[in-house]
């Protein structure tokens, strides 16, 4: 036996109408304008927000280091392209000279991209206390922040009401079956009582 699903017909006058048919429609029809329509608004407000404050991060981080010119002491390993095709440019630890502020030759492990050779000039990236830290965000990365931030609210607000959807579904057909067995139990004797 399957269960009739709510459709239109559940919202009218019909004698065959239950109140959980009607809670189901009502209850698909709000989860359905959520999925559509304010998981996205919701996407775009946290993308947003989430935009504004990959802005203020890169700021600071631009405000808070500052590059140097280094020259590579080592080779940097080769750029082995991903197998997933992506293009990236990965960067590896290497080591790295350059003249401080005050004179004297500074040597660190840096963060260098891949294919550079012993002797080539890199741009390093130095915090406030003059250690190597990573480049700050580029436009790129806050936007990737922000797309990213986008969707998964997205993603995460229309799930949430697909599986409401689906979780009020089974609730309701579990009360419709015990309620049709209980009717069942009592009006079956009286079926099988009658004989022609």
């Amino acid at each position: 036996m399957s269960t009739c699903r709510p459709s239109r017909r559940a919202l009218r006058s019909n004698p065959l109408r239950r109140r959980s048919d009607v809670v189901e429609a009502w209850a698909a029809l709000l989860l359905g304008v959520l999925a559509v329509l304010v998981a996205p608004a919701a996407g775009a407000l946290s993308g947003w927000a989430a935009h504004g404050e990959a802005r203020e991060h890169a700021r600071a981080q631009h405000a808070a280091r500052h590059p140097v010119r280094a020259q590579l002491i080592e080779d940097a390993p080769e750029y082995v392209p991903a197998a997933s095709g992506v293009q990236n440019n990965p960067t590896y630890p290497v080591t790295v000279r350059w003249t401080g502020r005050e004179g004297r030759t500074i040597t660190a492990l840096a963060p260098v991209e891949a294919g550079f050779v012993r002797g080539d000039a890199a741009t390093v990236w130095l915090d406030g206390r003059g250690d190597v830290t990573t480049a700050p965000w580029s436009g790129d990365d806050v936007w990737s922040h922000t797309l990213a931030a986008g969707f998964l609210v997205t993603a995460a607000t229309a799930g949430l009401a697909v599986i409401s959807r689906l979780v009020l579904h089974g609730i309701l057909d579990r009360r419709r079956l015990a309620a049709w067995e209980r009717e069942w139990n009592r009006v079956g004797p009286e079926w099988g009582s009658r004989r022609p």
